[in-house]
């Protein structure tokens, strides 16, 4: 891997994103939808939600499928609060393929490619289902994949050049419960499928391993400090300095004045005034910032127990 040299291009798409104001949910309907994202501690992948329930993402960098999963497609809320950039939580329990990292081979099944080059992916009009589009030692090869029922994933590879060398795909059979492969096809023991020269098409069908995993939401952070620091700290400082909005080092005076409903009015900064001013910011500006950018509704981002936890914080900055 170390010798490994990867040419990368992406092809970016723009993609509509049907998200519940509740959860964040990427809900997929009659279409396929393509999401580029985190959803692990890796670099971005494409992951790909299909109508009927079955999911997976796509590795770029080493062309390759990477984790599947069955149920929901992904929960967006990382990418869009805060400062956006965040892992997204996939909606299903992940299930193994048994992909090796590098697992298609050119001339020799046990010599790791020399150069990848991903060329984006192209989307079926009527369908949207994507066919990743990539070159492994220059040689073109078009990726689907797919599901036709629980616990079951396809793999199809199409060499669009007829005259391709031998090629190999190599994966784990230990890791699930069955490989198939189209009669063209031949597979060893040790889960290395065989693509003679000139071959167009190859088909390897797995039978995953049942999941004994129960899908649970990962519940949503309460730490208020962190929660200060995503969605707080672009415009409110604790130590002084000015920004868009008034800084929490200035809160804690006995008393502040504010312009509710166009008048002056005195306010004390105690928990009921900090509470006001995060579900509504605009009820009682405070003075001289009454120019600034309107603040968003927070309420649209987190949830009640969260909002408590970062009054409690703020309020626990009260010297």
């Amino acid at each position: 891997m170390n010798k490994l040299r990867l040419i990368m291009q992406f092809t970016y798409s723009a993609v509509a994103v049907v998200a519940s104001a509740a959860d964040f949910d990427i809900t997929v309907t009659d279409r396929a939808i393509v999401q580029r994202c985190v959803t692990s501690n890796e670099a971005r992948n494409i992951a790909v939600g299909m109508p009927g329930g079955f999911n997976f993402t796509f590795d770029p960098v080493r062309c390759r499928l990477d984790t599947v999963w069955f149920g929901e497609f992904l929960d967006y809320r990382g990418e869009a609060t805060g400062r956006g950039g965040g892992k997204l939580q996939i909606l299903g329990v992940k299930q193994l393929v048994g992909t090796e990292e590098l697992p298609v081979r050119i001339g020799d099944a046990e010599r790791e490619p020399k150069t990848i080059r991903f060329e984006g992916y192209r989307k079926e009009p009527a369908t949207g289902i994507p066919t990743f589009l990539f070159r492994v030692d220059g040689v073109a090869i078009e990726q689907r994949v797919l599901s036709f029922g629980s616990d079951q994933v396809t793999i199809e590879l199409h060499f669009p050049n007829d005259n391709h060398p031998h090629c190999y795909y190599r994966m784990d059979p230990v890791a699930v419960a069955s490989v198939d492969v189209n009669e063209n096809l031949r597979i060893s023991d040790r889960g290395v499928m065989q693509i003679p020269p000139g071959e167009n098409w190859a088909q390897i069908r797995l039978r995953l391993m049942p999941s004994q995993e129960k899908f649970v939401r990962q519940k949503p952070t309460t730490n208020g400090q962190l929660l200060y620091a995503l969605h707080c700290m672009s415009c409110h400082t604790l130590d002084g300095k000015k920004k868009i909005g008034p800084s929490f080092a200035d809160l804690w005076t006995k008393e502040r004045i504010v312009m509710r409903d166009g008048q002056n009015e005195t306010v004390v900064a105690d928990e009921h005034y900090i509470r006001e001013s995060i579900l509504q910011p605009q009820a009682a500006i405070v003075q001289g910032y009454e120019n600034a950018n309107r603040m968003v509704d927070i309420r649209k981002t987190l949830n009640d127990e969260q909002i408590d936890a970062l009054v409690k914080f703020l309020m626990q900055k009260k010297p």
